[in-house]
């Protein structure tokens, strides 16, 4: 990927300082209404910790001083003066600097070193970013991943591309430029909740990298790159899953053998799910307190809500510490209470064979898990195939078998990690003699069994 004249980027957009309607739209935009924040809290964490945002002082923070150099004094609004010197509102007044004060997730990209084209060529924020992105359009909305909300995009610049990768695209379009020029996703993991609730620290285990997730983005119905957040207050865990356009944008993209293990890849991600049917993507270690997470392209699998494993820490130490390399942290929880997506969706499962997944015959169902149980399979008696339903009401490992009359394992169905809920998996009994069959559930000491007939 190559920006032919980066200097002519700017004629492609609207100058921030042009247009009364750009302005006068401001009070439309999230840098006024901030509620891209409390959009992602309200429908997710706050189920967990019963707090309002409000009373989290997430709704009002600003930097430490104005564009002007001067300390915020008295009650805080949003303004011109956040980004814009008094009286300037020229491009050569704006300082990227006053993004990177909110938007720390891109300084922490800057911070790694990682890379980025764009930054290489000298582009600023506001060259990619049009005016109603920034000063909003009319339009009220809860987060800049909704569709109309970022309208710029990669061909609006690189506009060769598309004749380009058509003639040798085999995703017919389907996938965003993201997905193979960008070099990795940068997250904070496992935020110690307390810490912000008590004393406004905000304390995350680690900040990780080296990774990137692969969703179906809602905006444009393609796959593009996605991220992970997680959080933990009072024993519980939280995770949040989203598409995420990282600032990491490298030349020359992936190879096809980084995403699909069909093809000779080594994809850490998909070799784990086919052998052991999860992918354990963060991992606590307890002997010398340390984080290990997956590196690479992870392909988020439809059934990642059972099949995503990660580990769940809480500090040990007072709230109000320092922030800083600890190691005073412990292990809570291998599964989260509670998880959400918004604005994207996972693989699908025929995505999802394309990139070389062997699928589990095991779906989870919805609806509430309160006890242990095993159904009765249907249909019974059955004629080759069958579906077997149970229920776990919480996270522990699972065997699903089939025993002949005898009482021997003619079939292991089921034999992983899983989240409580309510499954559904499909027996194949094609290949054995017709009669009576028993299925067995193993789950956390409770066995349950039920009796089979297959007929030919």
């Amino acid at each position: 990927m190559r920006i032919r004249n980066a200097s002519a980027l700017g004629v492609l957009f609207l100058l921030l300082s042009a247009g009364a309607a750009a302005q006068a739209d401001f009070s439309s935009s999230m840098h006024a209404t901030r509620a891209g924040m409390a959009r992602w809290y309200d429908t997710g964490f706050k189920q967990l910790t019963g707090i309002s945002i409000a009373d989290l002082g997430c709704t009002s923070c600003h930097a430490a001083v104005d564009a002007d150099g001067k300390p915020y004094s008295g009650s805080y609004q949003p303004g011109c003066i956040d980004c814009h010197p008094s009286g300037d509102f020229s491009r050569a007044a704006l300082r990227q600097e006053r993004c990177l004060g909110c938007h720390t997730r891109q300084a922490r990209e800057i911070d790694a070193g990682l890379p980025d084209v764009h930054r290489s060529a000298g582009l600023q924020c506001w060259d990619c970013h049009r005016a109603t992105e920034i000063h909003g359009d009319g339009v009220v909305r809860t987060s800049v991943l909704e569709r109309g909300s970022l309208t710029t995009d990669c061909v609006d610049c690189h506009v060769h591309l598309p004749s380009e990768h058509a003639s040798n695209d085999p995703h017919d379009g389907k996938l965003h430029c993201t997905s193979c020029h960008t070099s990795t996703v940068i997250s904070c993991y496992n935020c110690h909740f307390e810490s912000k609730v008590e004393h406004q620290v905000e304390r995350p285990f680690d900040v990780i990298r080296g990774f990137v997730l692969l969703v179906n983005r809602e905006r444009d119905g393609k796959v593009g790159t996605g991220t992970v957040q997680s959080m933990t207050y009072q024993g519980k865990a939280f995770a949040a899953f989203a598409p995420y356009h990282s600032h990491s944008i490298i030349e020359h993209g992936r190879s096809c053998s980084a995403c699909h293990f069909n093809m000779g890849g080594q994809n850490q991600a998909i070799a784990s799910y086919n052998g052991t049917g999860s992918i354990p993507f963060a991992t606590w270690n307890s002997g010398d307190s340390t984080l290990s997470w997956m590196k690479g392209v992870i392909p988020l699998p439809y059934d990642y809500t059972r099949t995503l494993r990660l580990d769940f820490l809480t500090y040990d130490g007072n709230t109000d510490d320092p922030v800083g390399a600890d190691k005073n942290w412990s292990l809570i929880a291998n599964a989260w209470d509670a998880e959400h997506m918004l604005y994207g969706t996972p693989l699908t499962p025929v995505q999802m064979e394309k990139l070389g997944f062997i699928l589990s015959s095991v779906r989870q169902l919805g609806g509430r898990a309160s006890a242990f149980s095993l159904a009765e399979n249907h249909p019974n008696p059955f004629a080759g195939t069958t579906r077997i339903r149970y229920t776990i009401p919480r996270a522990t490992a699972v065997r699903l078998t089939v025993h002949d009359a005898l009482g021997r394992c003619v079939k292991t169905v089921v034999s992983e990690l899983q989240h409580a809920g309510n499954y559904e998996a499909e027996f194949d009994g094609r290949g054995l003699d017709a009669g009576i069959y028993f299925c067995r559930l193993d789950a956390d000491g409770t066995v349950s069994t039920r009796k089979m007939l297959m007929m030919k």
